[in-house]
């Protein structure tokens, strides 16, 4: 089949004296907001036709791969718990679970009254509510007290957009009313008779308005109770209880800073005021308990995030107090308060470690929660009650599989609630290795390696390297039972602990954004060298994968270091990032100048991303096996990102290696929400890995 070529329109973009042609810019479509609405007509048919002529080629390209796709398509699904049931929550007279059968693509959700011996009751069947759309997801699931409505926020395109809707589960139906076009942040008014819901700007999709609205009456009942000051209209809002429902805080803000407000949070008729006035770099998070204000920030120049208090009647700074003192070692990421308890999960910076901490409100006594083993991954669930006596969390390392654990606030003792399950699969054929590499700065960092037992060191065996980077999001050493399909394969699989992401506390993300971002590549391709060093794989023998920001590191290195890899898989790559991030009308362009620079304003901003924007430095030279993957309706990094840069290296790359760009007509910035559809995309992604790698 004829590779694809797209037409060159020239297109002029000037910034600070500098101009650049964009020969690629007509790919972006008129329509493009509409496809996020689900209407997949395209203005210009010239960049329809291009779009399936790329998704054409990938398909007959990987044709001879079909085989080994289902070969790992079924090795995926032999993996996975096809029958799967959380371990249940208490919430007022009901436990709450979730189940997913053999054969679905979606989960039930389910309660039992009174004990878990009681019968099921489905109160949400996400099969039904999936009939005929190529995509949902539920974006939040909210009790009510009294357990008889459940408030929730669905997506049915991929997009950043929710529907809002309310379910009386006493009669088992919806209420007549639907709302449209919000944000999905929600919440309740303690009066269970009203609810709070975001609504977005018709343009940049970025939450603009907050209304109380009666679930009885409907939209015509809608009350506007705040609007976003212009003075703030880039930032991102979103609006969450207190703790008991006491109160219910709004916050305005980005990556590094935000304002925050508060109001009465069971009176129907209470208004938002000021808390927290919005300050450079500073995060201002708060909840509630009995009379006091919990508050955690990084106020004050702080590197990690202290803890205060102040009472409920005097909230201004001045009368804050220290309650968990700043550890330059440990990085509080968020509190759970609950009735005699505040839990807060943190960053051991030393170790690159997730850790949970109990503090007693009555003894003011704090324990650490003991963990198992060196490397693992932490993720907090808690509990739907205030006055519970214990919380959740899920707890798995790189070889065991997921398990839900109960901690009993009260003494520390855990009880295994879910055991960690994953079929056809032993962990005692696997070993995990945590490693240091030495960046470019004498900086340590931290790799996670997972082999097969007996692994030999020489340099003779692929190897598949994931990162992410950014955001200060920390890349955990998880368990994924998909990886086993490659490892069996002969790779050994890492997961690069890089700057940008918060694994080693927040100054490890502030030394990988702005004007230090390059870090976090060279971090990355630090490691790549330590790999090939050590012996597990060698120079060409490397399959590169991130996706979204870690798309965008994919981008940078197969720039910066083609030469060391055999092949990048690039996801929703954000690769064409000067053009991006200055264009103020994108949902998520303005509040993310304090994540990379504003180019528009700042001309040495410009010039920093230009030196590292993927799109704007493909040359001609050899590049490795790629493959772009995307989603028609992904509005975080939109389509025509990586098909711009697709096109771009088509037109100037030297090598004959296989260039593929598949784009997902049904699916957004987290690829497919049908489970078995994911794990056939996850397959595709692993053929291809297998076949540049020559092991077919």
């Amino acid at each position: 089949m004829k590779i694809p070529s797209a037409k060159k329109v020239a297109h002029e973009i000037t910034q600070h004296g500098h101009t650049r042609v964009d020969n690629y810019h007509w790919l972006r479509d008129d329509n493009w907001q509409k496809f996020i609405q689900g209407d997949l007509t395209f203005a210009d048919k010239d960049v329809e036709a291009y779009v399936n002529d790329e998704n054409a080629y990938a398909e007959a390209v990987m044709e001879e791969t079909k085989e080994l796709q289902k070969e790992l398509y079924d090795t995926l699904v032999s993996r996975i718990n096809e029958d799967d049931t959380q371990a249940p929550r208490k919430h007022g007279d009901y436990f709450y679970y979730s189940r997913i059968e053999k054969g679905k693509n979606y989960r039930y959700h389910c309660r039992k009254k009174g004990s878990l011996d009681a019968a099921e009751e489905i109160y949400i069947d996400e099969n039904v509510e999936a009939e005929g759309k190529g995509y949902y997801r539920i974006g939040g699931l909210k009790r009510a007290h009294g357990d008889r409505y459940i408030l929730l926020s669905e997506n049915n395109t991929g997009s950043m957009e929710y529907s809002v809707r309310v379910k009386d589960l006493e009669k088992g139906e919806y209420l007549s009313w639907e709302v449209k076009d919000t944000t999905g942040s929600t919440c309740w008014c303690g009066d269970y008779e009203h609810i709070y819901y975001i609504e977005r700007h018709p343009v940049n999709g970025r939450g603009q308005k907050i209304y109380r609205m009666n679930i009885h009456e409907g939209p015509s009942s809608k009350e506007l109770i705040f609007e976003k000051p212009d003075e703030l209209a880039n930032l991102f809002m979103g609006i969450s209880p207190s703790a008991n429902d006491d109160y219910i805080f709004i916050s305005l803000g980005d990556t590094n800073s935000n304002q925050a407000y508060y109001m009465k949070g069971k009176d129907p008729k209470a208004k938002p005021e000021l808390f927290w006035k919005l300050q450079k770099d500073t995060l201002v998070e708060a909840d509630y308990r009995d009379g006091l204000f919990y508050i955690m920030s990084n106020e004050g120049g702080l590197i990690n995030n202290q803890v205060y208090t102040c009472e409920e009647g005097n909230i201004s700074r001045d009368n804050w107090k220290v309650f968990i003192e700043h550890n330059p070692n440990l990085y509080i990421q968020f509190t759970d308060l609950y009735e005699n308890h505040l839990v807060y999960f943190a960053t051991n910076n030393e170790k690159a470690l997730p850790e949970i901490y109990v503090k007693d409100l009555k003894t003011n006594e704090t324990n650490k929660v003991a963990m198992k083993d060196q490397a693992y991954e932490l993720s907090y669930i808690g509990a739907l009650e205030y006055s519970s006596p214990t919380i959740q969390f899920a707890y798995e390392s790189p070889i065991t599989p997921v398990e839900t654990q109960e901690l009993t606030l009260s003494n520390g003792s855990i009880e295994i609630v879910k055991e960690g399950k994953c079929p056809n699969f032993n962990a005692s054929e696997y070993q995990v290795e945590r490693v240091y590499a030495p960046s470019h700065d004498g900086q340590e960092i931290p790799l996670t390696i997972i082999s097969k037992k007996g692994f030999k060191k020489d340099g003779s065996a692929p190897h598949f390297q994931y990162a992410y980077g950014s955001y200060g999001y920390s890349m955990p050493a998880f368990f994924s039972p998909n990886i086993f399909a490659l490892i069996d394969k002969g790779f050994s699989f890492s997961i690069a602990h890089i700057r940008g992401g918060a694994d080693k506390g927040y100054q490890w993300y502030l030394d990988g954004k702005m004007n230090k971002k390059l870090n976090t590549f060279k971090d990355y391709i630090s490691c790549t060298e330590y790999l090939i060093k050590e012996g597990y794989t060698s120079k060409g023998k490397v399959t590169a994968n991130g996706g979204s920001a870690g798309g965008l590191l994919m981008g940078a290195v197969s720039n910066m270091a083609p030469e060391l890899y055999n092949s990048v898989i690039l996801d929703v790559p954000f690769v064409d990032v000067v053009t991006t991030i200055s264009d103020d009308t994108l949902p998520l362009t303005p509040p993310e100048w304090n994540e990379w620079g504003n180019p528009i304003k700042d001309k040495d901003a410009f010039e920093y991303m230009m030196s590292y924007s993927p799109y704007d430095n493909v040359e001609a030279k050899d590049y490795p096996h790629m493959l772009f993957n995307s989603g028609i309706t992904d509005e975080q990094v939109t389509y025509w990102e990586p098909a711009k840069m697709a096109a771009k290296l088509r037109e100037l790359k030297t090598d004959n290696n296989t260039l593929l760009l598949k784009i997902k007509m049904t699916a957004g910035h987290a690829g497919s929400s049908a489970r078995y559809k994911a794990l056939e995309e996850k397959a595709f992604s692993y053929a291809f890995a297998i076949k540049s790698q020559g092991l077919m």
